[in-house]
């Protein structure tokens, strides 16, 4: 008997894309092995308790800590894998070199694959990348295949991990069409959840708080737009703030005019809804950034799209037919595109019919199945 285990390098039920990735990866598996009974999940901890996005019932998961070098761990793992036949493994975000694919080969895995959801290196010189290839060519318990969610993430893999490109392949995320659509008159779930008035125009930020994410450059950006356009039409919904992540963001708003015209949602389970109720949606990024599940939820909701111009966010856009970009961390620049589409009904109406078009062709979850099942059963027959 052969079956396969899925590890995260999360905590179980932490959110954000997570719950889709792991939906779509159980399904994948499932489809390869024959069953759920062949399929197994691991977590860096289950103090949240079991995976809500896998089915009720499903209880084959166990622990493991991919930054662990607790040996009594490691060895619980191991025999869980030899006493289940487990002979493959999909990892996310694993390094060419780590203690958790040694454990996975001595355990008797023999295809592994590792899922970057994340840059893997930064890019490195010519001599540092040539280190990099020789120590990558002399790794000995090394994934088979690095799966990426975009080519700027790949290309750091090649240009400044040292893996070769025929080692790696390109899967963008997908989303669910079906639910992230356009939504007529969603402007009354805007009013009804946020008090946000229907005649406002509404710019969406939805996703992580932290530095990198940007959500300082939206809020001078709100600012910068009071200031230049003296008509209070536009309101800006950040959503995706945990308790008390908002405070910063407040602060900094506090004795301007655009005090009132931002909200905070908080972490939701309706983007969805919400999505459909705005005008454009913002990701205004000035650290790295991958390929985020959000800017496909929006767009597949009609959203144009405003994203910084780095790495894997450039990607999300077709420039000047679904979305526009901007200098990172430049809130002068984001404030005088949202005031160009502002000016531009045509305009707008335009990108939102053409980013929903480009979803449907390239990315929706449909498509990221299907390039997973053909990718991972060809390294699979290998």
């Amino acid at each position: 008997m052969s079956a396969m285990i899925v590890v995260f390098h999360t905590p179980s039920n932490a959110g954000y894309a997570m719950s889709p990735l792991e939906k779509i990866f159980f399904q994948v598996a499932c489809d390869l092995y024959g069953g759920q009974e062949k399929v197994h999940f691991s977590f860096k901890d289950l103090e949240s308790g079991m995976p809500e996005s896998l089915p009720k019932g499903f209880d084959n998961v166990i622990q493991i800590d991919m930054g662990s070098q607790d040996q009594e761990m490691l060895e619980r793992a191991s025999c869980y894998i030899k006493s289940n036949g487990i002979t493959s493994a999909l990892v996310f975000d694993l390094q060419v070199k780590s203690s958790t694919c040694s454990m996975l080969r001595a355990a008797g895995v023999q295809t592994i694959i590792s899922y970057w959801g994340s840059p893997i290196s930064s890019f490195n010189n010519k001599l540092m990348l040539l280190l990099k290839r020789i120590e990558v060519a002399l790794a000995k318990n090394k994934p088979d295949l690095f799966i990426f969610e975009s080519e700027a993430m790949r290309a750091l893999a090649v240009h400044g991990r040292g893996i070769l490109k025929r080692n790696t392949v390109v899967i963008p995320t997908g989303v669910d069409t079906d639910r992230f659509k356009p939504i007529p008159n969603a402007k009354c779930y805007l009013a009804e959840k946020f008090n946000i008035s229907k005649a406002h125009k509404v710019a969406l930020y939805t996703g992580h708080m932290e530095a990198r994410k940007g959500v300082m450059v939206i809020i001078e950006a709100a600012i910068k737009l009071k200031e230049m356009h003296c008509e209070d039409d536009w309101h800006f919904l950040i959503c995706g703030n945990r308790p008390g992540e908002e405070r910063e963001f407040l602060e900094a708003l506090e004795g301007t005019r655009a005090k009132n015209s931002v909200t905070f949602g908080g972490y939701r389970n309706d983007i969805d809804k919400i999505a459909g109720g705005c005008d454009i949606g913002v990701i205004a990024s000035t650290g790295w950034d991958s390929f985020p599940m959000s800017s496909l939820e929006m767009a597949s909701c009609g959203l144009p799209l405003l994203v910084s111009a780095l790495q894997g966010l450039t990607e999300t856009i077709d420039g000047g037919k679904t979305g526009l970009s901007f200098e990172p961390g430049n809130s002068a620049e984001l404030a005088n595109l949202i005031l160009q589409i502002d000016q531009n009904e045509p305009l707008r109406q335009q990108y939102s019919i053409a980013a929903r078009k480009r979803i449907l062709e390239h990315y929706s979850q449909a498509l990221q199945y299907s390039r997973l099942m053909t990718c991972m059963s060809s390294v699979l027959d290998k």
